[in-house]
């Protein structure tokens, strides 16, 4: 396998090189615009698919935006909470406390090799279907957009919509809440409807494929396991004879078996007696020494991958923590985030006096917040690597 310079390298080599055709060819009279920092690619030719959106249903829009201010309120109350309390914890219940830290994007730094495709598709998602939202909103309620157009940002790929500023600012409110609530809605929305498909996820899949067994993820070197022959990548389908399909179905029949028991497991390289051992946290569950287990899945048709159902569930995964996690800090009051835009509306909405004075102080406190977070987790869990 290439090392992580190496492909550092070839990457920087690429980039260089579209870099002086773009600068050769002076690409930005067709709208690419950007390097080397980023490649954008600006129109206007979406905006009236855009624009076909919004005007479908715009009653529907309306309604579906309005319910985001509401939800834009309960994130940015929530986020507040979520962080107050954690920071509290890191301080005196470190032990209940969370990691708030930001993920380094960076394959074999920030992110091993095999998270790093799962999470350049969910930061791609996230904010293609944020910018779309902002779009819909603003041409719901007549604001123009000046353009619209995709970016490729070294880790990011997505799509922008700029709506026209001047236009914005002289809407009424009730227009500017439900454009700067827009995109978090959005991704809370997915974000929630993956976790649906996570949580059933034997259903989601059911039509293409059977459960199969479970995969074994490790073997402990000094559990029974080690002796008998199991490896890690083996499925098991059998414990004496009796079909496991699931994890659930594992733990099921474990649940009858005694330490010293001898069992025999079955897997797709055949089978293994192993005579279990004992739980040390609990003497009377038995323990065969496997672990980093996970549903195995049989594709129903012979062009499907077995490999699939294990790929879905890590992109799902990883758009749920990178939808719900984007949702909430942008909503939080920080400059140059959604939250601050919103909060200033509404403090316009209410009449309430000295809006700056408040911004900036929801801004310090939310920041501190934020950051004071990330510091301490840090210190407390160290550099997270995913």
């Amino acid at each position: 396998m290439a090392s992580p310079l190496s492909l550092f390298a070839v990457y920087a080599a690429i980039w260089v090189i579209i870099t002086v055709a773009w600068w050769a060819f002076k690409a930005e009279r067709f709208g690419l615009s950007g390097l080397p920092a980023y490649l954008m690619y600006r129109t206007t030719r979406l905006n009236k698919w855009i624009e076909a959106i919004s005007r479908s249903r715009p009653i529907a829009w309306r309604t579906i935006w309005n319910v985001g201010i509401v939800t834009g309120i309960g994130l940015m109350t929530f986020a507040f909470y979520y962080l107050a309390k954690n920071l509290t914890y890191l301080f005196v219940k470190p032990q209940q406390a969370g990691p708030v830290q930001p993920i380094v994007p960076l394959p074999g730094l920030g992110v091993s090799f095999e998270t790093f495709p799962y999470l350049v598709l969910a930061l791609s998602v996230v904010v293609a279907s944020h910018e779309l939202s902002h779009g819909i909103a603003s041409l719901v309620d007549r604001v123009p957009l000046k353009s619209t157009g995709v970016f490729f940002a070294h880790i990011v790929m997505g799509g922008f919509v700029e709506p026209d500023e001047e236009k914005l600012n002289q809407a009424r409110n009730l227009t500017k809440l439900r454009v700067f609530a827009a995109g978090s809605f959005t991704n809370v929305v997915l974000g929630i409807l993956c976790i649906l498909l996570l949580v059933n996820f034997p259903a989601t899949i059911a039509l293409f494929y059977n459960h199969g067994g479970v995969s074994i993820g490790s073997v402990s070197d000094s559990l029974p396991a080690h002796s008998s022959g199991l490896q890690p990548g083996d499925v098991l389908v059998t414990i004496n004879g009796t079909k496991v399909s699931s994890i659930a179905d594992l733990r099921n029949y474990m649940s009858s078996v005694n330490p010293g028991q001898e069992i025999v497991v079955g897997t797709q390289r055949g089978n293994f007696p192993i005579k279990t051992g004992a739980d040390p946290s609990n003497s009377s569950h038995a323990l065969i020494g496997i672990a980093g287990l996970t549903d195995a899945y049989d594709p129903k048709m012979p062009f499907l991958s077995p490999d699939f159902p294990m790929i879905l569930f890590n992109a799902g995964f990883w758009l749920i923590n990178v939808l719900i996690s984007v949702a909430f800090i942008n909503m939080l009051p920080m400059f140059p985030f959604d939250g601050d835009k919103f909060l200033e509306v509404i403090l316009n909405a209410l009449g309430i006096k000295r809006i700056k004075e408040i911004r900036m102080t929801a801004n310090a406190a939310a920041y501190a917040l934020l950051l004071l977070n990330v510091g301490l987790s840090f210190f407390r869990f160290g550099f997270l690597r995913y």
